[in-house]
């Protein structure tokens, strides 16, 4: 059968005809692309304290910094350093409740006092700062749960003293 359908194409001829089609040009797209908006900042001064968006890491148990925050913590120093008016900063430490309360104030006074011989080691006079470690006695959130007690581990930064602004006036 194919055979026949094979023999009648070519009896009907081999010819084949090319059909062309003109087509107008496509209009130029128009490509923009608009870089995305900034991230908000990781460290924001206010008139009371310094904020982290992000939290400070230590090891389990421990108060060694991880290398994970050290970025975050030398954007505080820069604020420090580009707010001389800052004339005295409290480092605080905070746990969640989970163990002893008197352990976690050990582990917190640690870790404030940790934090702060770390801000020192980047140029910010350590008579500028003062650690104190609160443990679990400040919480911001319930302890009964996961996500409580990890909001309840954190540093902060208070501003306990604060003079005018100094503004550096050279002549030309």
């Amino acid at each position: 059968m194919r055979h026949l359908l094979f023999a009648a194409l070519v009896a009907a001829g081999t010819g084949c005809s090319l059909i062309t089609v003109q087509q107008q040009p496509f209009a130029p797209l128009e490509v923009r692309a608009d870089r995305p908006p900034p991230a908000p900042a990781r460290v924001v001064r206010t008139a009371s304290s310094i904020t982290i968006g992000e939290k400070v890491q230590f090891a389990t148990g421990s108060a060694d910094i991880l290398p994970v925050s050290h970025g975050l913590l030398d954007e505080v120093a820069k604020v420090l350093t580009d707010n001389p008016q800052i004339e005295l900063l409290q480092v605080e430490g905070h746990t969640d409740s989970t163990g002893t309360a008197a352990l976690n104030r050990k582990l917190s006074q640690q870790r404030a006092e940790s934090v702060m011989k770390y801000l020192a080691s980047k140029g910010v006079p350590a008579g500028r700062m003062v650690a104190k470690g609160f443990g679990p006695d400040k919480p911001i959130a319930d302890n009964a749960t996961d996500d409580g007690r990890e909001k309840n581990r954190r540093v902060e930064f208070n501003i306990l003293k604060q003079g005018p602004k100094k503004t550096v006036v050279r002549d030309e």
